[in-house]
């Protein structure tokens, strides 16, 4: 028999229903991503950060010569653009029409870093582009 809320009736109590669908709503809202693209008009990329961490990923279109169709290209995260204090994190733009990275803000702290892709240098030898950020500051 289910309830006019569609619980099931067969002595779930109600409040308990009410905690496991709040604690599911939190579990969501925790693992929430926001996306940002730079404002260069030659970037063709967009930047996600974990709204809790403070993680950053970058991911651009690519269509490599001969093929017709193309691939998203994810960068790899230099350490600085890993996890940093939980907080409450967004991506901001500016409107510096050159600029092809963002800014990663803790809106809870009021510090903010900026993050950007830059070739590295790879162990062996050679570089490699991935995400990197200033540190944190205010």
């Amino acid at each position: 028999m289910t309830s006019k809320f569609g619980f099931i009736a067969s002595g779930l109590p109600l409040a308990a229903a009410v905690l496991l669908l709040g604690s599911a709503a939190a579990h969501a809202q925790q693992a929430a991503f926001q996306f940002e693209a730079p404002p260069s008009a030659q970037a063709n990329r967009v930047y996600s950060v974990n709204a809790v961490t403070g993680e950053i990923s970058a991911c651009q279109f690519e269509r490599p010569e001969g093929n017709l169709v193309g691939v998203t290209r994810c960068f790899t995260r230099d350490p600085s653009a890993g996890p940093q204090k939980n907080g409450r994190y967004e991506l901001r733009s500016t409107r510096y029409s050159g600029e092809t990275g963002v800014f990663r803000v803790n809106i809870i702290s009021g510090e903010m870093s900026v993050c950007y892709v830059r070739d590295m240098p790879k162990s062996g030898g050679g570089v490699e582009p991935a995400v990197v950020c200033t540190p944190q500051a205010k």
